[in-house]
């Protein structure tokens, strides 16, 4: 079974407005939601998730989208580990902090990496689907 990352966008998008994600993102989500795939959510990426909807009119609820994320089977969330903040000393190729966080759990996972960053996939350090 396939394992999938989420990154911020793709999550927001995919709750908020999935006509913006990527038929590769959309197959993704799509496999996950019939059980064939699973999704880690990296606690950063809820964190993000909620500065997000607090900036932009969005029609996503953060306690919905986190309820829907728990009652899911077959999604986790990834908490911040100190393993995780050690990594980021490797990924010197993604500017981003929080970025970097995200492709460490799919690195340390052998996860695909839901994104469509440009740099994160430019850096060809992880698999990515858009």
């Amino acid at each position: 079974m396939a394992e999938y990352v989420a990154d911020t966008h793709s999550l927001l998008w995919y709750f908020a407005r999935p006509k913006l994600l990527g038929p590769g993102a959309t197959a993704a989500f799509a496999q996950v939601a019939a059980g064939e795939a699973s999704l880690v959510v990296p606690v950063v990426v809820l964190a993000e998730l909620i500065f997000a909807l607090e900036s932009k009119p969005l029609s996503a609820d953060f306690d919905l989208v986190l309820s829907r994320l728990q009652a899911s089977p077959n999604v986790a969330i990834a908490d911040w580990t100190l393993a995780r903040t050690l990594d980021l000393r490797m990924l010197k190729a993604i500017p981003e902090m929080h970025d970097r966080v995200i492709v460490a759990e799919a690195l340390a996972r052998g996860a695909i990496l839901i994104t469509r960053d440009e740099a994160i996939t430019a850096s060809g350090l992880v698999p990515v689907v858009w």
